[in-house]
């Protein structure tokens, strides 16, 4: 816990006092004014790092967890170009994939039965409705779809542990996959192809500069 202490100028009005003769002001607060104070505060972080979770068979989950359907909705792009067909057509039943019905978590193409030509157009992908509308005034792209809760594979309902070698981590490690190694250019029988090019004693003795070849003399 720390102390902040701060110091400001008061703002003051004049007043009339009462039972005086002649004009007589005392100088009294202006109760009317509102005061906006700027406190600069500073802190220390400590980055704790990753926390792992306990994803072998058997753990329990301590506690209960609800699980409530909500329904999440909001705008975005047109993703409607991915159910295109390539088949060149002006039948708009013809132009994009059909959802296959029942409709669920996974389904994906139009919905032709929902959709009005000319109008808006209703489709899936992976489980997400989307509309389209396409009328002259109006026009865009909203989604929709019902969050799954706990039961979300996303959703990690196990126990959680701190990994102390993991402290001060707060990004995946960079792997960088474009490594070029430069070998040895120089092959372990670089001399013995050399030795081609050699015909005599004297070619030996003089080739670059006579520094190439180690000769030993045995005499």
């Amino acid at each position: 816990m720390e102390f902040i202490k701060k110091k400001i100028y008061q703002i003051t009005t004049t007043g009339t006092t009462t039972g005086c003769t002649g004009t007589c002001r005392v100088i009294i607060p202006d109760t009317t004014v509102i005061y906006n104070l700027k406190v600069l505060l500073t802190q220390e972080t400590d980055d704790i790092g990753f926390f792992d979770a306990y994803t072998l068979t058997g753990n329990t989950v301590h506690g209960t967890t609800g699980n409530t359907s909500y329904v999440v909705t909001g705008e975005c792009l047109s993703r409607l170009n991915e159910l295109k067909k390539y088949t060149i057509t002006t039948n708009f039943n013809n132009q994009y994939t059909a959802v296959t019905y029942p409709i669920n978590s996974g389904s994906t193409g139009v919905d032709y039965n929902a959709s009005i030509s000319g109008v808006s157009i209703v489709y899936y992908i992976n489980g997400i409705k989307y509309i389209d509308v396409i009328d002259s005034e109006i026009s865009g792209t909203t989604f929709s779809f019902i969050g799954q809760g706990i039961n979300n594979p996303n959703f990690i309902n196990v126990p959680y542990y701190k990994d102390f070698k993991k402290e001060n981590i707060i990004s995946n490690p960079k792997i960088d996959d474009d490594v070029f190694i430069i070998r040895q250019e120089i092959s372990a029988f670089d001399k013995n192809y050399r030795l081609e090019d050699i015909k005599n004693l004297s070619d030996l003795e003089t080739y670059a500069s006579g520094s190439f070849f180690n000769i030993m003399k045995n005499s």
